[in-house]
Parts: structure tokens; C-alpha cells; sequence
């Protein structure tokens, strides 16, 4: 067995300048992982912001399920609770879920921002992702008083929304992940070009900034700006704690993390 000396001299002689994989703080950065660096941004979510929340007695309040697919990492829970104004059929909600889950997964379709609903002090954990980006202001300040009395004491949110300002800067790093990853080889380097030709293409037709999509109706998109500070100054007007304004793990849009005090 090498003694302790003979392992650290392993390292001696490498790594000149210092051990450097790359920078930590750039969202775009590279490093030596290549494309083993890079994750979903969907799946960092499951595993940031849902995972660790979901135990077998969490009761969860789901906020615009859709199709049920943040619904499903959360089958381990005790009871989930989803409210959306679509219908289930039209989602397709238990097809993708399945029908077995019928006992566990309340399923409501609401008309107004009431929570009405719902029982008092009964939830543990809120989340809601590609909801409230497409919700009026008005609406999203009405979910989060009426949702602040459902929530237990020590309830914990996760909730994802519109910030046009972070929004802008997305769309002006459009593409810059693309264009480090050329390969060596003449189709290697004729697919990467092709691909860049495509970011430029979509970044032109789909992805615009703020002032060139909303300028005449800023509503046209159904996209609309609650802002990071003004969501945060809102929700501790009605008694939320703010843990986190932003856990910054989708480049686009912020998710909050903030909870009920215990």
C-alpha cells in the first residue's frame, strides 16, 4: 500500500497554472465534459426544485399540470393536488398519468384565482412551472394570497414566471452553447455549420427581445412580466418568506423559491 507521501506526489508535475475546468459563474461556460457538462434544464429542476420535497407524506398543490408532466415526478408524494383551467380530458391529463393514480391525484378545473377548493393549512410543497408566465399580474398576485392560507406552516413554493429583463438576455446569448461545440471532420464541421445556420434562424423568427415582440401588444403572446423584484416585494406583502429570488437554474425565466414562515 503506498504510504501517504506517494499519493501526494502523484499529483506534483501536473496541472501547471493550477487545476482549471472551467468557470462555474457563465451558464454557457465550457469545460472538459463536453456535452456530458450540459443537463435538461427540465431535469435540473426534477432534481433542484422537486426531489428533494417529495416525500411519501408530502401533500402537494400543483399549479397548472397540463398534460401531467411535473405531476408525474411527484407520484411519491402523499396526496398532489392539481389545479388548471383546462379540463383533464383535454390535457389528456390521465392518460399520461394513468388512471391508477385516480386515488392519489386530485385533479381540479377552476374558473377563478380562488383556491376555493382547497382545504385549509394542507398543503407542504406548491409548485408551478410554465403557468404563471402566461397568467395577468392581477392573477398571479390573487394565486399567491388565496394559495397563502392552504399552505402549512413551514410550506415550501417553487414556482416559475416571467422576467422580461432576464428573458432579453436569453435571447441575446441565443446560441452561444452552439457555437463551441464544432467537431473535427468535414461532415463533423458541415453539421455544426448547419446547426448554427438554424440557431441564427430561430433566434431571428422565434427568439426576440422584449421591445421588438411586446412593443405594439404586449400581451400577444400571452407572456407576461411579473418582474423578479416585484414578484418578491409581493409576495412578502402578504406574509411569504423569500428564500431564493431566483434558483437560476433555467437561463430564460426565473423560479422562486419562497415558503410560509413556521
Amino acid at each position: 500500500m503506498p504510504s501517504e507521501s506517494d499519493m501526494i506526489k502523484i499529483c506534483y508535475g501536473k496541472w501547471k497554472g493550477g487545476y482549471y475546468e472551467g468557470d462555474p459563474l457563465d451558464p454557457y461556460g465550457i469545460s472538459t465534459y463536453g456535452q456530458m457538462g450540459f443537463i435538461s434544464i427540465l431535469h435540473a429542476v426534477y432534481q433542484v426544485c422537486i426531489k428533494p420535497y417529495i416525500k411519501s407524506d408530502t401533500v402537494v398543490l400543483e399549479i397548472g399540470p397540463g398534460r401531467g408532466t411535473w405531476t408525474k415526478t411527484m407520484l411519491n408524494a402523499k396526496e398532489i393536488w392539481c389545479l388548471d383551467v383546462l379540463s383533464a380530458k383535454n390535457n389528456k391529463f390521465w392518460e399520461y398519468i394513468g388512471s391508477k393514480n385516480k386515488g392519489k391525484v386530485n385533479y381540479i378545473q377552476v374558473k377563478d384565482f380562488s383556491c376555493s377548493d382547497l382545504p385549509e393549512e394542507h398543503f407542504d410543497f406548491l409548485f408551478s412551472f410554465g403557468t404563471f408566465c402566461h397568467i395577468p399580474v392581477e392573477g398571479q398576485h390573487k394565486y399567491y394570497r388565496n394559495i397563502y392560507s392552504k399552505i402549512r406552516k413551514g410550506g415550501t413554493a417553487m414556482v416559475m414566471f416571467s422576467d422580461l429583463n432576464k428573458y432579453n438576455t436569453a435571447v441575446k446569448n441565443f446560441g452561444k452553447v452552439s457555437f463551441w461545440k464544432f467537431d473535427f471532420g468535414l461532415k463533423n464541421i458541415v453539421r455544426s455549420i448547419i446547426k448554427l445556420l438554424i440557431n441564427r434562424d430561430q433566434q431571428n423568427f422565434i427568439h426576440r427581445t422584449y421591445d421588438f415582440l411586446y412593443k405594439k401588444d404586449e400581451n400577444k403572446n400571452k407572456w407576461f412580466h411579473a418582474g423578479i423584484e416585484e414578484t418578491c416585494q409581493f409576495l412578502e406583502s402578504v406574509g411569504w418568506e423569500i428564500v431564493n429570488p431566483d434558483v437560476g437554474l433555467c437561463i430564460r425565466d426565473p423560479i422562486i423559491h419562497f415558503k410560509k414562515p413556521s
